[in-house]
């Protein structure tokens, strides 16, 4: 089989499992818990992915929003001000659908340029199907495109804050963006970073893998920044607020050090069902919550297979 073939096997394989594990998954906005990163910083975690705010004296920014989590009422238990911008890290189902939410504040919605060219090539009609399937929280929602878009650096200025949004790359998807807020000593990861549980697998409608060297030269590239950060959030599990760059480096070693395992197994003549079977996630990993574990160990071999890394 061609590496062309197998990778419209793949994708669509990944496609199914994406969307009927997000089509599946019922709002659990009871779950939900926000946490205080630093002043003025609070991140909505639990019941999906997270969601980051920030107070400034001339309104609210708002990172990341899924559709399955009216996160409005926290910021309004924090503060009456309006949300002046909104960024979504990347397009995908559960970090950039809940824009409906934050209709009556009229924000200046952001994304990266392949975050843009995603919502065209493939966000909008996955919502859109999912409306016409008669989900009841797409029902009467609207997912407009972001409303400004940037190519490599973005810096917003709101009430004596600096903003800093960086457009990284491929990573976890094809467009991955973080932002760094440097007087609060707290960096926004989106899916680059995970915490205590497996990473996801790929982007909205499961277009696109999430690379796997990609993102190990994403997250040694802010390794090498050197920013003084306290807190870098997670797109997915506890934040470990004041635990700075060790949560990175983690998360880069995760990716190689799961690689290489998968790697020997590939080596040794495994398939797929059999790695899935046998895996034994590293001692330093192997606390994760199980769940994601499956698709991720599907990206890591066919990856090798098709790349060789």
């Amino acid at each position: 089989m061609s590496a062309h073939v197998l990778k419209q096997v793949f994708a669509v394989t990944a496609a199914l499992i994406f969307f009927s594990g997000f089509f599946g998954a019922p709002s659990a906005q009871g779950m939900r818990q926000m946490v205080q990163v630093a002043k003025d910083v609070y991140t909505m975690t639990g019941a999906g992915s997270n969601a980051s705010f920030v107070v400034a004296d001339e309104g609210v920014l708002a990172f990341d929003s899924d559709i399955r989590n009216n996160d409005v009422p926290f910021i309004r238990k924090v503060t009456d001000k309006k949300v002046v911008y909104l960024f979504a890290s990347h397009a995908s189902g559960d970090h950039s659908t809940g824009i409906w939410y934050f209709r009556e504040d009229k924000p200046v919605y952001i994304g990266t340029r392949d975050q843009i060219r995603a919502y065209y090539q493939n966000e909008l009609k996955e919502f859109n199907e999912r409306k016409a399937q008669g989900a009841p929280l797409y029902k009467p929602a609207e997912l407009p495109p972001p409303s400004m878009g940037f190519d490599q650096n973005l810096t917003v200025l709101l009430g004596g804050l600096t903003f800093q949004a960086k457009a990284e790359g491929y990573g976890h998807t094809s467009g991955d963006m973080t932002m760094y807020i440097p007087q609060r000593r707290v960096m926004f990861m989106g899916d680059l970073l995970n915490n205590e549980l497996h990473p996801g697998q790929a982007e909205a409608a499961g277009v696109f893998f999430a690379d796997i060297q990609g993102t190990i030269d994403i997250l040694n590239r802010i390794i090498d920044r050197n920013l003084a950060v306290d807190t870098y959030v997670p797109g997915h599990g506890p934040v470990h607020v004041g635990r700075g760059i060790a949560d990175v480096v983690d998360q880069r070693d995760y990716f190689i050090l799961m690689r290489d395992e998968v790697a020997r197994m590939v080596m040794a003549g495994k398939t797929l069902e059999q790695i899935q079977k046998e895996f034994k996630v590293p001692t330093r990993f192997a606390h994760y919550d199980p769940g994601r574990l499956p698709g991720i160990l599907r990206v890591f071999y066919y990856q090798l297979i098709e790349h060789g890394r």
